[in-house]
């Protein structure tokens, strides 16, 4: 199952993309990451299966949202804690996501929420767009960044893994 998105904003085309250092390169404080993130609902099973590799306890508000936009057909926001949410890596930049990936191959990406990979990318109604929260250090706003790619040229693995919109790009 994917997100069915069935329109892209022309916001998308010229929104500048990450050049080689990405998000982990730059210099931002994680802005983005200090906000609970929206789980879908596939990615918080997951998180619940591979719970003893986290190794915390709270990690999600107790109520769903019921939105059928998300992976699984709902989503469950994470909660923040120290200022960031609760995945953000307590010592470093970054998330415990991310990185429980990397070491993990055997454990899918779908663990990470849509909305974190795919940001500043968002979604709403079927229509992808540019979330209105990118922090003003972001990779992507940095006058230093080099790349002559768009955001979807750059987020496009991410997007054709997570979301059904072959027939648009």
């Amino acid at each position: 199952m994917k997100i069915n998105i069935n329109k892209i904003s022309n916001e998308c085309n010229n929104q500048k993309g990450f050049d080689s250092i990405g998000c982990y390169g730059c210099n931002c404080d994680d802005s983005c990451c200090k906000y609970g993130a929206d789980f879908d609902k596939s990615s918080y099973e997951l998180v619940i299966k591979f719970r003893h590799l986290i190794k915390m306890d709270n990690l999600f508000e107790t109520d769903f949202t019921g939105d059928m936009e998300f992976l699984g057909n709902d989503s469950v926001r994470s909660l923040v804690s120290d200022g960031y949410c609760v995945f953000h890596k307590q010592e470093g930049k970054g998330c415990i996501l991310y990185e429980i990936v990397n070491q993990n191959k055997e454990i899918d990406r779908m663990i990470i929420p849509s909305i974190c990979r795919l940001f500043p990318l968002t979604w709403n109604n079927g229509e992808l767009n540019i979330s209105d929260n990118i922090p003003t250090d972001c990779n992507c706003l940095d006058i230093h960044n080099k790349t002559t790619k768009n955001i979807l040229q750059t987020q496009k693995n991410e997007l054709l893994n997570i979301m059904d919109i072959k027939t648009l790009m």
